[in-house]
């Protein structure tokens, strides 16, 4: 089955409605500060002009809304989109405790070996990558990672005394 780009269009612009909708009710900073509902809203925004884009495109297309083709997914498809599936789903369940780089790094490597891409190449980019979205979240926009089994290291290593600890946010 292949969904249309009208359909996957109409889908984004009601999704980013709601989304839209919702962020309406969070907080407001004060003195023009941005919000909480500043990047959702952006999101939103441009969700939306690319279901416009996507309904444009359909339509110059006449494409049918869904295309029922039989021979579209194989086996080893299907075992893809699983792969990444129970992936995603481990994360969800052992972030926590094995913590973010360590983890990332791992199923990273482990699904391009999945995807027959070179030893060399998977560990190199899933270095770039893990490092990368780090950047992004922990430093940039402040986002706390679970540390998982790197924590000790950061709690023994202190150089803050221990009663001074508490919370360890590198």
């Amino acid at each position: 089955m292949r969904v249309s780009n009208t359909a996957i269009g109409l889908f984004l612009i009601i999704f980013s409605t709601v989304v839209l909708w919702h962020v309406q009710s969070f907080p407001s900073l004060d003195n023009g500060y941005p919000g909480p509902a500043l990047f959702p809203s952006v999101l939103a925004v441009l969700f939306i002009l690319c279901g416009i884009g996507l309904i444009i495109q359909g339509i110059r297309q006449n494409e049918k809304l869904l295309k029922f083709d039989k021979g579209s997914l194989t086996l080893s498809g299907l075992l893809n989109i699983l792969f990444v599936l129970g992936a995603i789903i481990c994360y969800i369940f052992l972030a926590e405790t094995i913590g973010f780089l360590i983890f990332s790094f791992v199923v990273l490597v482990v699904l391009m070996k999945w995807l027959k891409v070179k030893t060399l190449s998977s560990i190199a980019m899933a270095v770039a990558v893990t490092l990368v979205i780090y950047l992004l979240f922990a430093k940039v926009l402040l986002v706390p990672l679970p540390w998982g089994l790197w924590g000790w290291l950061l709690l023994y290593f202190s150089p803050l005394p221990a009663d001074e600890r508490g919370e360890l946010c590198p």
